[in-house]
């Protein structure tokens, strides 16, 4: 998530050189520049918000809370140990792209998992796309392979920074979870969008632990393959809404849903 090239694997590393490297990695992260130092304190507010959802929110508060802070975490654990990461996928015989989608897919089934685990800690329904995990992946999983495919595409095509692909992360499951999902909920209005645009860094730490670890373990293979292309002309930050694509059945169903 947070902001260096990816080191080769070295072998083992003492646990608190690890963490340290990752500190000074989210601290770059937040505070690197000044936009950082904002999208650090907009992120801070929902924290904060979740951490008292902890210890004073319903069911559903914790549930939400607990997962959010679970994703996240587990985005730094992998940020932390992603040069051996690195190391073991090379070893693994299959193309890069490849790669690259089992790891985007499975933080995906990780989150999805996650959300589905903790409601059924509280007993509770309504977080998680389905109550039965089989369906909650039936349905969810197919947009998540089309998004991280298509956000192979984005980043072999232009280079973008880890602080910008977490902020991705955030725009691509308010599409997701929030235009589509308020659509098929009955909920979209005209402040929906609005409403949604304030909840990106929410988004963004959960989203995080399926755009960042297949970003930061495949680097060195993006850049690769990346810079042995032409250079190329246009909008980078509209073709980074290329993952959005993915969307388009879901908004077809989300549609139809809300005419039926």
């Amino acid at each position: 998530m947070l902001g260096n090239a990816i080191r080769r694997s070295q072998g083992w590393a003492p646990p608190d050189g690890r963490l340290w490297s990752a500190v000074s990695d989210l601290r770059r992260f937040l505070f690197g520049n000044r936009a950082r130092k904002v999208l650090a304190v907009w992120m801070s507010i929902w924290i904060f918000l979740e951490i008292v959802n902890l210890v004073r929110g319903n069911a559903h508060d914790k549930v939400v809370a607990y997962s959010l802070f679970i994703c996240a975490g587990s985005t730094v654990a992998v940020w932390t140990y992603r040069d051996v990461l690195a190391g073991w996928f090379r070893k693994w015989g299959a193309s890069s792209r490849t790669k690259f989608i089992v790891i985007g897919s499975l933080g995906a089934a990780f989150a999805e998992y996650v959300f589905w685990q903790m409601e059924n800690l509280y007993g509770i329904t309504g977080v998680a796309a389905n109550p039965n995990l089989a369906i909650d992946l039936l349905v969810t999983m197919p947009w998540y392979i089309m998004m991280t495919a298509l956000l192979w595409k984005v980043q072999t095509r232009y280079k973008y920074g880890f602080t910008e692909l977490f902020v991705l992360g955030g725009i691509y499951e308010l599409g997701a979870d929030g235009i589509v999902g308020s659509i098929m909920g009955g909920t979209f209005s005209a402040i929906t969008i609005p409403s949604l645009v304030a909840l990106i860094p929410f988004f963004a730490l959960v989203y995080s632990v399926m755009v960042i670890p297949c970003s930061a373990i495949m680097k060195d293979e993006i850049d690769a393959i990346r810079n042995t292309r032409p250079a190329v002309k246009g909008n980078r930050h509209l073709f980074a809404m290329l993952p959005w694509l993915g969307l388009i059945p879901y908004f077809i169903v989300a549609f139809l849903m809300s005419m039926a």
